[in-house]
C-alpha cells in the first residue's frame, strides 16, 4: 500500500475520533440534584460542613460534582448538581446512600446542628433527577381494544417513568404551554418535557408543593400550579416563582383545580372555599356567601357566564354574579359528590358523580344515566365531547362513548327543578 492510503486512513480515523469526542462533549448529561433545607443565616456555615463531611461520602459512592450552575433556589435551600450516567442511576445512588450508616449518621448530626430535622431526626434533604435527556420509554404495538375487530391495532404506545427522567410515577395533571412544552404534575414535583429532555422542578426551585393537582397557563403566559400538602398556589413566569397562601388572601392552602374565566380572572378551588384573583387582589367565596360547602372540587363557567362549583358531599352551587343556587340529590342530581362538570354543544351541562353515574341538566331538570344505561362505571371522573358530537365519559371502570340517543330508551331518571 502506498503512502497516500495510510494518510487517508489516518485522516479518516482522526475525523471519527473528533466526531465521537464532540458527540460526547455536546450530549446533555443526566444531572441529579442533592438539596438540603438550611436556615438562611447559617448557609455559609453549612457549606463548610458540607465540604468537610458530606462531599467525601458522595465521592466515595462515585458521585461526580457537575460544573454546571443550577437554577436559583430559595434562600433556605442548599443544593449541588452531580453528573450521572442515566436517570436510573439516580435511584441506585440514592439507595446506596440510604444503606450507608456513615451517611445516615452524618445527616443526623446535621439535623441536630442546623435544627432542620424531619420526624426521622435526619436533616431534611432530597436527591432527585434535575434534568435528563429523555429515555427511549417502552414502546409496544397498540392492541385492538376490547370488542374491536380481530387483528392488531394501529400505532404504538410509549410509556415514560422515572427511569426516563419523569419526576415521579404518579401523574396527576398535564398541560401544554404556548411554546409547546408539556408539563406533568406528579406527586414528586412538576416535569417539563420538550420532546428530548426532561427538566424537573420541585420545592427546591420555588414550587409551593411537590404534589401538583392542577396546572394552567393564563393568557399572559404565566403557569399556575395548585399543590396539595397545605402548599397553596405557585405562579411561574419562566424566570421566577411566586407562592400564594392564606397569608396572601387565598381561601385555603390545599389546591384542587384552576379556572380562568372570560374576563381573565383566575379561580382556585380549595378545601376552604373558592378564591378569585384579578391580578392584584383576592376575593374569597365560602358558605357565608352562598356556597353549599367550603370543600370545593371543580370550578366551571358555562356559556351564559354563570359559575358552577362542585363540592365534596353537598351538591353543586351555581353563581350568576349576583345570586347563588344549590342543587343536590333532592333536586335530581345523581350524587352530592361531583367530580367533573362539562357543557355540551347543545348547552346541556353534565355532572360526573363520585358514585351514582352522570347527570345532565337542561335548565329545567336533571336526567341521570348509570351502568344500567350502559355507562362503564358509576364513578365519572372526566367528560369530553369530540368533533363528531360523541360524549366521552372517563370512569373508574373504563371509558364510555355516548351518542346522545341511548338514554331515550334506557331506564334513566328525570326529575324537574325550577328553571334558572
Amino acid at each position: 500500500m502506498d503512502s497516500k492510503f495510510w494518510i487517508l486512513l489516518l485522516f479518516a480515523l482522526c475525523v471519527l475520533h473528533f466526531a465521537l469526542c464532540a458527540s460526547s462533549a455536546w450530549a446533555d448529561p443526566t444531572l441529579a440534584r442533592l438539596s438540603f433545607y438550611v436556615p438562611p443565616n447559617r448557609m455559609t456555615q453549612f457549606e463548610v460542613a458540607y465540604r468537610a463531611k458530606v462531599l467525601p461520602l458522595l465521592q466515595k459512592h462515585g458521585l461526580v460534582p457537575s460544573s454546571e450552575r443550577g437554577r436559583a433556589t430559595p434562600d433556605s435551600v442548599f443544593s449541588r448538581l452531580f453528573e450521572v450516567k442515566s436517570p436510573s442511576e439516580v435511584e441506585e445512588k440514592q439507595k446506596a446512600l440510604e444503606g450507608d450508616s456513615t451517611w445516615t449518621a452524618a445527616l443526623r448530626v446535621f439535623g441536630r446542628a442546623f435544627r432542620t430535622a424531619g420526624s426521622d431526626s435526619l436533616v431534611r434533604y432530597s436527591f432527585r433527577i434535575y434534568s435528563a435527556p429523555a429515555g427511549p420509554g417502552r414502546a409496544v404495538s397498540a392492541g385492538p381494544g376490547k370488542k374491536a375487530p380481530a387483528g392488531r391495532g394501529t400505532g404504538h404506545w410509549r410509556t415514560y417513568d422515572v427511569t426516563d427522567g419523569l419526576a415521579d410515577g404518579i401523574v396527576l395533571s398535564i398541560c401544554q404551554d404556548q411554546d409547546g412544552y408539556l408539563w406533568f404534575g406528579t406527586t414528586g414535583g412538576v416535569s417539563r418535557f420538550d420532546g428530548q429532555t426532561w427538566t424537573t422542578f420541585t420545592t427546591r426551585d420555588g414550587l409551593g408543593g411537590n404534589v401538583v393537582r392542577a396546572i394552567l397557563q393564563d393568557r399572559k403566559g404565566n403557569l399556575w400550579f395548585a399543590s396539595e400538602q397545605g402548599s397553596g398556589l405557585t405562579r411561574y413566569d419562566g424566570h421566577s416563582w411566586t407562592n400564594f397562601t392564606t397569608k396572601d388572601g387565598l381561601a385555603g392552602n390545599g389546591g384542587r383545580a384552576i379556572l380562568q374565566d372570560r374576563e381573565g380572572y383566575l379561580w382556585f378551588s380549595t378545601y376552604n372555599g373558592v378564591s378569585r384573583y384579578d391580578g392584584h387582589s383576592w376575593t374569597t367565596f365560602t358558605t357565608r356567601d352562598g356556597l353549599a360547602s367550603n370543600n370545593i372540587w371543580v370550578p366551571f363557567q358555562d356559556r351564559q357566564g354563570a359559575f358552577w362549583f362542585s363540592t365534596y358531599g353537598d351538591g353543586v352551587s351555581r353563581y350568576d354574579g349576583h345570586n347563588w343556587a344549590t342543587f343536590t340529590t333532592k333536586d335530581g342530581l345523581a350524587d352530592n359528590w361531583v367530580r367533573s362538570i362539562f357543557q355540551d354543544r347543545e348547552g346541556y351541562i353534565w355532572f360526573g358523580a363520585d358514585h351514582d353515574g352522570v347527570s345532565r341538566y337542561d335548565g329545567y331538570g336533571f336526567t341521570t344515566l348509570t351502568t344500567r344505561d350502559g355507562l362503564a362505571h358509576n364513578e365519572v371522573r372526566s367528560i369530553f365531547q369530540d368533533r363528531e358530537g360523541y360524549l366521552w365519559f372517563g370512569t373508574n371502570g373504563g371509558l364510555s362513548r355516548y351518542d346522545g340517543q341511548a338514554h331515550s330508551t334506557g331506564p334513566s331518571t328525570t326529575q324537574p327543578v325550577a328553571p334558572m
